[in-house]
């Protein structure tokens, strides 16, 4: 098992003109181990990074999280009702604007290596669609532990000296996750990846659909033809459910009010989202709130005891 010699650390890094320039910028790296039964996150990161299982975060930038003993599950949009397990040797996929959370299993812990990233090659990756925002999770095995060795030695060493040397490992990793992607996720489900990000990260009123074939190049009937043969619903069917999860997240942890995340969604009225709302999830949204605010301070005082 990698282990760098001073056992537990996290480092943050500052932007850099030269990694700007090859593509890769390493802003953080880290390495944590979780006994059984800990507190999790053991640390306080920045606001930016850190969080709480209620809530989850959202990152600014691309993170790699290697796993490499014990297990855990991981929840993040576009579905955050599915729960994928998490091996040792995974890699967590953790994209800027795509809300997410994770876990150790408390009955046996984890270790974890992490690198966040940003910059070009990591931009044209994504719009190319190479990434599947509903499989994050890559089987790195012994490719990420050594590359994850790396990372660890050149950070202890001098973080800012070697910041170069330490994003290029960052874009190792990219291209590592690149050329194991199994042909299927090219072609026609590049398309619909890359569709079902734009819906995500658009937010789109309901007119702004048909514009999404010409900003993806393909006609209108083969989007709507090919979307439905990958994911088994229509475009329609799939924004509605973006923005009801959506509406969900910001109901759970936000104290915005039901009129401002209509508006916030793109709802054409508050009477519009609450009628959707409420067809989809069996509840109206201000009584959703009540049930899930209270289930998640239950959690928290019963993890207390």
């Amino acid at each position: 098992m990698i282990r760098p010699e001073s056992g537990d650390y996290f480092a943050y890094m500052p932007e850099n003109s030269l990694c700007e320039a090859i593509g890769c910028t390493a802003l953080s790296a880290g390495y944590t181990e979780i006994a059984p039964g800990s507190l999790y996150p053991p640390v306080r990161h920045p606001d930016d990074h850190h969080f709480v299982w209620e809530k989850g975060r959202t990152l600014q930038a691309h993170q790699f999280a290697l796993i490499s003993s014990g297990r855990g599950k991981l929840e993040a949009m576009p579905d955050p009702g599915t729960v994928h397990s998490v091996e040792a040797g995974d890699v967590m996929l953790l994209f800027p604007g795509i809300w997410h959370r994770f876990l150790p299993d408390p009955a046996i812990g984890w270790t974890e290596h992490w690198i966040e990233c940003r910059g070009a090659a990591f931009d044209r990756v994504m719009a190319e669609g190479l990434f599947a925002l509903e499989k994050p999770i890559w089987r790195g095995g012994d490719t990420a532990l050594r590359l994850f060795e790396q990372i660890h030695a050149l950070v202890r060493q001098d973080k800012l000296a070697n910041q170069p040397l330490i994003s290029g490992l960052g874009l190792q990793l990219l291209a590592a996750f690149g050329q194991s992607r199994q042909p299927e996720e090219m072609g026609h489900r590049r398309l619909v990846d890359r569709a079902q990000r734009i819906l995500i990260e658009s937010q789109r009123h309901d007119g702004g659909i048909r514009d999404l074939a010409a900003e993806l190049g393909v006609s209108y009937s083969t989007l709507r033809r090919v979307f439905r043969e990958k994911t088994g619903m229509s475009l329609k069917q799939y924004q509605s459910e973006v923005r009801i999860r959506r509406a969900c997240e910001l109901l759970r942890s936000s104290d915005r009010s039901i009129k401002e995340i209509a508006a916030h969604l793109g709802f054409s009225s508050t009477f519009h989202f609450s009628n959707q709302f409420s067809q989809s999830t069996g509840l109206p949204p201000t009584r959703w709130r009540e049930q899930n605010t209270a289930r998640a301070s239950g959690n928290r005082l019963g993890s207390k005891k």
